[in-house]
């Protein structure tokens, strides 16, 4: 079994600090991504994702366009 590590593994939207959401939807697009490729090892990516913006605040909601890296890393079973 393996699982897919992003490198690097957070990624913000500058205009607003959603670290924590940003990087989960860029793990989800990556993740049916690598899926998809499941014969690469590892592969660079570019996804959109759309930053929620400042809280309570939707109209401040916007695309981001992330890239990166993706790998497998092996995990051992204990």
């Amino acid at each position: 079994m393996s699982t897919v590590t992003l490198v690097p593994a957070a990624y913000r939207c500058p205009d607003h600090d959603n670290v924590e959401v940003v990087t989960a939807r860029v793990h989800e697009r990556v993740a049916r991504e690598a899926a998809v490729y499941a014969d690469l090892t590892r592969s660079t990516f570019r996804v959109s994702v759309t930053c929620p913006g400042r809280r309570g605040d939707e109209a401040t909601a916007h695309t981001r366009v992330c890239e990166g890296t993706w790998q497998r890393a092996l995990q051992h079973a204990s």
